[in-house]
């Protein structure tokens, strides 16, 4: 199997994604589609495709939301993301999976959430969190590929 990238960068790579997905779902109060359409249309995922180093480990996931909305002033919610004690949640956890999938298959952000959106990943957290990722990973791309 090739894999997207070197394994060493996916630990970041999930942790990064998942604050980012976190951070506009749950600060910015974004719905899951709003959220999809924010990051498919920022230039977030082709780069993590490419593996370009700064996107696995150079940025933080407040950073990649700053790169996906760079026209908003993110200031306050920021201020106020890292004020909080950190708890991951379902929408960290979406992010977590979506990064593992796209690593493991080397497969384009937007075909799996094209076909597995994140807000149906999402709708999998209760059943699938405590489960090894590689389950959720199982589930999303055996439903992509039942749909070629």
């Amino acid at each position: 199997m090739i894999y997207a990238y070197d394994e060493m960068y996916l630990p970041d790579v999930q942790k990064n994604l998942g604050f980012f997905l976190q951070f506009l779902l749950c600060n910015m109060c974004f719905s899951p589609s709003e959220a999809q359409s924010t990051f498919l249309n920022s230039i977030i995922p082709e780069q993590i495709e490419i593996a370009n180093p700064d996107f696995l480990c150079g940025k933080s996931g407040f950073e990649l939301a700053m790169i996906a909305l760079p026209d908003t002033d993110l200031s306050h919610e920021l201020e106020e993301a890292v004020k909080e004690p950190f708890f991951p949640e379902a929408e960290y956890w979406a992010g977590y999976i979506l990064a593992f999938c796209q690593w493991k298959n080397n497969v384009p952000f937007a075909k799996i959430l094209g076909q597995y959106s994140l807000e149906k990943i999402l709708q999998g957290y209760n059943l699938l969190h405590e489960a090894d990722v590689t389950k959720a990973e199982e589930i999303i791309m055996e439903n992509l590929n039942s749909k070629k």
